[in-house]
């Protein structure tokens, strides 16, 4: 069973036992608050937060590759499940949720276990820093509005973000103030004590003390909202009921984007909780146990499962060795909703709503969209227009605004490759961008050209018309540093072929500096060997200086 499933577990020491342990009590002190909290941004009841961190932890765990990760709630998933609900025409929190948010869960697990079939792991790499950034920074902002009327004990009707923000501001004089005193001291001491005393789950304490507070004093009779009743034990199992979703065809648009958001936003976590470990993860793999989780959701009627970056991060600091961690986890949670869920009869919303405030506020990149602002205005605007596209044109469509601005960047990074023409300084070894160097000066009669990309069918144009100038200014010798060249493909080539000659005729010598090996195969298997073979392609450019000044010469 080891050689394929429970991966991490494989030659368990008895050593790690303590760790996984202690690292177990703290991910679930973790997830309790948090998850009851983003079951509500999804429209559902605390419960099934709870109910979203038993069986997904066993499943993920069953077939993770990943040591650290720790899957639970998310933040984003549960942000599209409740905007999908809103836009279905439903309320959140009505009974309707009961159905509609497991088959959402359904299709993203179905959408994860395809991609895992095609290999589609590396997807994640295609879409850029910038637009995750940009479309998780707007779901935090769209979550953290959304909880703002539960801390301030006040009712809004939804709708837009503009009429959302109008109506909250018009509702200031009806907030409750113990509401409003509860949530931001809640928000306050949790915020303090990420940064003062990150091992201590101040959430947990938080919740538990507000809920005793709320209990002793009656607050409840003051206007507090309390969560009430929960059902205890385990939740019923079942499949989602597909056929009588309101809306087929969103539904399964919205499992694909939640998919989507899992796959890039999970396996990048994994990623980089591998690296800073030292260990490695199969991607695929991967796919698989977040399809698994997702299932094991669905069939417990709750919301969208995802890697959690603080629950994996606490799992980390508490030296937690395997996905032992998990299945401690969910025993502990388990217990809770088997024992101990009448005690969450009065736990006050407007800590929920704090609890909530506080873990997504890490997620608006706002230290991120500075430095980029200052440093590559592209990727600036790529952010801006993730964000907005989430708040303004609504999360589904929002996020793939981001996705078609990920492939948008991939292709403009692609057809508007690195090119430069390169001189030289005065007392200084190299070649320098004549552009970024002002005291560069180009060599006479010799022109320097570089181009740092694969050259194919899409940006051969480009490195045309830069050769076309060259031949225009009548040089005796024309150099291309060919070094960031890593593929020529037919058509490329063919256009290469008509350059050469249109240099030759013009009595011009051509020359590759710099050429890969592979790519110089290429050029003599689509038709230039007699170009590689007569020494027009060399190792360096001063090699390629070398042979075309004594053919300057001789000529």
């Amino acid at each position: 069973m080891f050689t394929r499933f429970l991966i991490t577990l494989k030659d368990y020491k008895k050593s790690y036992l303590r760790y996984d342990i202690v690292a177990g009590i703290m991910v679930a002190a973790l997830t309790i608050p948090v998850a009851m909290g983003y079951a509500q941004i999804a429209g559902l009841p605390p419960i099934y937060g709870l109910y979203a961190s038993i069986l997904p932890l066993l499943g993920y765990a069953f077939f993770a590759t990943s040591r650290h990760l720790i899957i639970t709630p998310d933040s984003a998933a549960s942000a599209i499940t409740g905007s999908v609900v809103v836009s279905l025409g439903f309320a959140l929190g009505s009974p309707d949720v009961l159905s509609i948010a497991p088959v959402l869960t359904f299709f993203a697990a179905a959408f994860l276990l395809l991609f895992a079939v095609l290999k589609a792991g590396r997807f994640a790499s295609f879409i850029s820093t910038p637009v995750i950034s940009g479309f998780l920074s707007g779901l935090g902002l769209f979550v953290i509005l959304g909880q703002i009327p539960k801390a301030l004990g006040i009712e809004i009707s939804g709708g837009t973000v503009f009429s959302q923000v109008g109506e909250i501001l018009s509702s200031l004089p009806l907030v409750n103030v113990y509401s409003a005193l509860l949530a931001g001291s809640t928000l306050l001491l949790v915020l303090l004590s990420k940064k003062f005393l990150p091992k201590i789950p101040m959430a947990l304490i938080v919740l538990v003390v507000g809920t005793i507070m709320t209990f002793l004093f009656g607050l409840d009779g003051f206007g507090v909202t309390i969560v009430g009743e929960i059902p205890g034990g385990f939740p019923t199992l079942a499949i989602p009921d597909i056929l009588n979703f309101p809306d087929l065809s969103m539904g399964i648009l919205s499992g694909f984007v939640i998919a989507i958001v899992i796959l890039s936003d999970s396996l990048l976590t994994a990623k980089s909780f591998a690296l800073r470990n030292r260990t490695k993860i199969q991607e695929n793999r991967e796919l698989v146990a977040f399809s698994a989780a997702n299932f094991l959701s669905a069939f417990s009627g709750a919301s969208p499962v995802s890697a959690s970056t603080s629950c994996t991060a606490v799992n980390e600091q508490y030296h937690g060795k395997t996905q032992m961690a998990s299945i401690v986890a969910a025993g502990i949670i388990a217990l809770l909703v088997t024992f101990f869920g009448s005690l969450l009869y009065y736990m006050p919303q407007p800590v929920l709503a704090g609890i909530i405030i506080a873990a997504v506020s890490g997620v608006v990149d706002v230290k991120r969209a500075k430095i980029w602002a200052a440093e590559s205005r592209n990727e600036f605007w790529i952010w801006i227009l993730s964000l907005a596209g989430v708040l303004f044109v609504g999360v589904i469509f929002g996020v793939l605004v981001g996705i078609l601005l990920s492939f948008a960047d991939v292709i403009r990074g692609i057809t508007k490759p690195e090119e430069a023409y390169l001189g030289i300084i005065d007392g200084k070894r190299g070649f320098f961008n004549l552009k970024n160097h002002s005291n560069a000066h180009p060599l006479e009669n010799i022109i320097i050209y570089r181009f740092g990309a694969r050259l194919f069918f899409a940006n051969i144009s480009i490195f045309g018309a830069a050769i076309e100038n060259a031949i225009l200014q009548n040089p005796k010798a024309i150099i291309v540093d060919a070094s960031g060249i890593n593929d020529i493909d037919v058509t490329a080539a063919e256009t290469l072929e008509f350059l050469i000659e249109s240099a030759q005729k013009s009595g011009i010598g051509f020359y590759f500096a710099g050429i890969r090996a592979d790519v110089e195969s290429d050029l003599i298997d689509t038709g230039l060997e007699e170009f590689v073979k007569s020494g027009h392609t060399q190792k360096t450019i001063e090699d390629a200086l070398t042979i075309s000044q004594r053919n300057i010469s001789a000529a």
